[in-house]
């Protein structure tokens, strides 16, 4: 899947690593998709001793995030090729303290005030090139908010979800079920509605 100058690149990026994580893949023994995702996070994971793979069949086609043995609330039901790879990267960077994509201190706080439990859903498109700044922007709010839990979904792997919600463009970001954003955000904009949703925590 990667070529040798690609996993060197990911050698050097993943080289200040400090915790153990595991790509923990689900995926159904006869899913069309079922090598494609198990050679790329292979791939990647050769790239550090920090990363490894655990493979079990399951339904459809996914796979979590677990850091030194904790679950971290991100997921992804999707190969994340194309756009969507410096997702996966920025996912890994971010849970070790090392991603370049956090807002400041203040803004961090108002994440971490959020009132969960918060379960949000990112339907996206491969191709699409507005989706993985509001994939990454959700992945760090649940980087910083153990009560947040985010899953990005590939619609084309999903099409029944898409079409049962009526999903007409993508990004769309599903907050415990309801339609919170479609389209282009920033994480100011994203934050502010899960502000509107959810409430914060004044303490």
């Amino acid at each position: 899947m990667l070529d040798s100058a690609m996993k060197d690149q990911l050698s050097g990026i993943f080289s200040g690593l400090v915790s153990q994580y595991v790509f923990d893949i689900q995926v159904a023994p006869d899913h069309e998709s079922r090598q494609e995702l198990i050679d790329l996070l292979g791939d990647v994971a050769s790239c550090s001793d920090h990363l490894s793979c655990s493979v079990a069949d399951g339904e459809g086609l996914q796979f979590t995030i677990v850091k030194d043995g904790m679950p971290t609330g991100i997921r992804f039901r999707a190969v994340p090729n194309g756009h969507e790879f410096t997702s996966l990267l920025l996912a890994i960077l971010n849970l070790d303290g090392k991603g370049k994509n956090f807002p400041d201190e203040a803004v961090c706080n108002r994440v971490k005030a959020l009132k969960g439990p918060i379960h949000l859903v990112t339907y996206v498109s491969l191709t699409c090139t507005n989706c993985p700044d509001v994939v990454q922007a959700l992945n760090a709010m649940t980087t910083l908010n153990p009560s947040i839990t985010h899953e990005m979904v590939d619609g084309a792997l999903y099409q029944d979800e898409v079409d049962a919600l009526k999903i007409q463009g993508v990004p769309s970001v599903f907050a415990d079920g309801k339609l919170l954003h479609v389209g282009r955000g920033e994480f100011g904009e994203l934050l502010a509605k899960l502000e509107a949703q959810y409430g914060i925590d004044e303490t």
